[in-house]
């Protein structure tokens, strides 16, 4: 394949992940009418991608006029990229997730650059920008040196500093949700976010080679090397957008209740630890172990397959602390336990009663609350010692 070639086939993947970028957030838009906030954070990623790469497609193809004027916001584009993806997990992994002021710390980057763009850039001759953009150094103006400086050292350093950050705070916040996870859910089906634990193998793969690639740049255009880079950005641009329209939302429709609480695995932590400075009394404590215990009998809630800590909590009138808290005081368990037990027990009765004979292992599954017969199956045999065809056996069922 010659020069020419390869330039054209370059500057087309420019266009195709643009575009494939906007559509993926069209999509994400559309969804976000329906479902919660999340896939709408994860849109305007999708549109910041698209204005990076449109910016992109204009600079090789030699549209100066359009992409001198585009760089006022490209910089600040790019500064927003990492913290819109870090929001989009934080909004999937918190109940109730709402933009606060402390949140807007994560704007204040882009907002630097920004302002320096308007009042340092615009100073500049035309022709100053486009030797700006295309990383020529010899000049005396020193505006432009400096301006320099910082496009080809400066924010270079600092977006590398920025990747190691939200990577690590991508981290924590995954963890932090696995960690939660049995103390809020019954089920685990879908939440595990496991797609995103991918993503950031990719994720520290892309910030590796846009390293390799920047310095390249700096050398020489190597259009190789930048095909290899959008190529692999434009698979990452399709695991990113398919998994974000799939994903389902974990905590389901916003709630009213305690929206900035945090729970740990209640195995990690023992109860009279972790709940020591609780201000649920004593009399309040016996008041909603008697309310929880005949809502289970009554209302038998564990029958319903997406249930969650707080869909309980909000039953009850209570927060979601102190159900966590007399859930793990009380039954000596956490939540995911508590519930699956119920289920389980709730399936033998099932298998012993003749009228749901007919119904297959995955029916009764089904019925008492489960997605998944491997999940059934393996927790059947935990709380119960037996899988469940042996238990029918055994019982001649």
């Amino acid at each position: 394949m010659n020069t020419t070639t390869l330039l054209i086939f370059d500057k087309s993947i420019f266009t195709v992940v643009a575009y494939q970028a906007l559509i993926f957030a069209i999509i994400l838009f559309i969804f976000s009418r329906k479902y919660a906030r999340s896939k709408r954070i994860l849109g305007y990623y999708m549109m910041l991608n698209f204005i990076y790469y449109l910016y992109n497609f204009f600079y090789y193809t030699g549209n100066f006029d359009i992409s001198s004027k585009l760089y006022y916001i490209i910089l600040p584009v790019v500064f927003l990229l990492q913290p819109f993806f870090y929001l989009y997990i934080k909004s999937l992994t918190s109940i109730n997730f709402k933009c606060s002021p402390k949140q807007l710390l994560h704007f204040v980057p882009a907002l630097i650059v920004l302002l320096m763009n308007i009042f340092l850039y615009s100073f500049l001759t035309y022709n100053e920008q486009i030797q700006l953009l295309s990383f020529n150094g010899e000049t005396s103006n020193k505006i432009l040196k400096y301006y320099l400086y910082l496009h080809n050292y400066g924010y270079h350093y600092i977006l590398s500093v920025q990747a190691l950050f939200y990577f690590g705070l991508i981290i924590f916040t995954i963890y932090k949700h696995k960690k939660e996870m049995s103390s809020n859910f019954s089920n685990t089906e879908g939440i595990k976010l496991d797609w995103l634990i991918a993503l950031l193998l990719i994720f520290i793969t892309i910030s590796t080679i846009q390293e390799i690639i920047g310095n390249i740049d700096k050398v020489v255009y190597d259009p190789i090397a930048r095909i290899n880079y959008n190529l692999f950005y434009m698979f990452t641009i399709s695991f990113i957008g398919i998994g974000g329209i799939i994903q389902k939302e974990i905590y389901g429709k916003n709630t009213s209740s305690n929206v900035c609480i945090d729970f740990t695995e209640d195995t990690d932590i023992k109860p009279e630890t972790k709940y020591k400075n609780s201000s649920l009394n004593d009399e309040a404590k016996k008041i909603l172990i008697i309310k929880l215990k005949k809502y289970i009998e009554q209302e038998k809630p564990y029958l319903n397959n997406d249930l969650k800590l707080h869909d309980i909590s909000d039953a009850l009138e209570t927060n979601r602390q102190y159900l966590s808290q007399i859930i793990n005081e009380t039954y000596n368990q956490n939540f995911y336990t508590l519930i699956n037990k119920l289920r389980i027990e709730e399936a033998k009765k099932m298998f012993f009663n003749k009228k749901h004979k007919q119904l297959s292992i995955m029916g009764v599954a089904n019925t008492v609350g489960f997605n998944s017969k491997s999940t059934f199956n393996t927790l059947f045999k935990k709380y119960s010692g037996k899988t469940p065809s042996q238990f029918i056996k055994e019982n001649n069922l």
